[in-house]
């Protein structure tokens, strides 16, 4: 009777055992994310809780692809008139014509519409048209009936470091600055001529659309010394 009740004890520890390493190699399926089902050698697989690395987004080149693009965007200027043109603000150095001869002040809101076309994977050609949403400074202190800004800026942009989903950017542009803005007397001040260069950082979402934030230098002679620092953000969208 002993010898039968010491086998049974054996057999029982046996089974225990067993079970439990089964439940340890191949866990039942539904349990973290992996079946029980033996590997093809005819092996259980080992569970395991390693995370999986996602997979890595490639670079999204716009070789070949037409851009078309909107940004918002305002900053701050300094401007120094050559004739005591009125620029915004009231002399206060005792000037016969009563205006500033320095002007110091935020650029209005505008929004800038840009066409590219990608001619490598690094650099496009881009043509951008400003369009004011506020207005400017008029002719003189009394006329607050200013012009909205305006300016066609043609120019190239380089793409650096492209990281798939980010990649930075840097413009060579000359603007034409079409701005109408006037004289105390009331006469046209005529068009001016800026160098502008633009970085920023674009997010390419998807091969046909991203989003950008930038910030610019913009500096002219012809009218006045105007030296203007712009930031914005915008959105693009590419074809095909």
């Amino acid at each position: 009777m002993r010898a039968l009740s010491a086998l049974g004890l054996t057999i029982a520890c046996a089974v225990s055992v067993g079970v439990a390493r089964a439940d340890r190699v191949a866990p039942a399926e539904g349990e973290g994310g992996q079946s029980g089902a033996p590997a093809p050698d005819g092996e259980p697989r080992l569970y395991t809780t390693e995370p999986v690395a996602p997979p890595e987004i490639g670079q999204r080149s716009h070789k070949g692809q037409f851009g078309l693009a909107v940004s918002l965007l305002t900053g701050g200027r300094f401007i120094k008139t050559y004739d005591q043109e009125y620029c915004g603000a009231r002399d206060d150095n005792g000037n016969t014509s009563g205006n500033s001869a320095v002007c110091i002040g935020r650029i209005p809101f505008a929004f800038d519409l840009s066409v590219s076309y990608g001619v490598t994977a690094k650099i496009e050609l881009l043509f951008d048209l400003r369009l004011g949403v506020e207005r400017d400074f008029g002719g003189s202190v009394s006329d607050s009936d200013g012009p909205r800004l305006r300016h066609y800026a043609p120019g190239v942009k380089f793409y650096f470091d492209d990281r798939g989903l980010m990649k930075f950017f840097s413009t060579a542009q000359l603007a034409i600055d079409s701005t109408g803005y006037t004289s105390p007397s009331g006469s046209e001040l005529g068009t001016d001529v800026s160098i502008r260069n633009a970085n920023g950082l674009l997010l390419d979402f998807h091969d046909a659309y991203g989003a950008y934030l930038f910030f610019a230098e913009d500096v002219a002679f012809r009218r006045w010394i105007s030296v203007g620092i712009e930031f914005g953000a915008g959105f693009q969208g590419r074809y095909p």
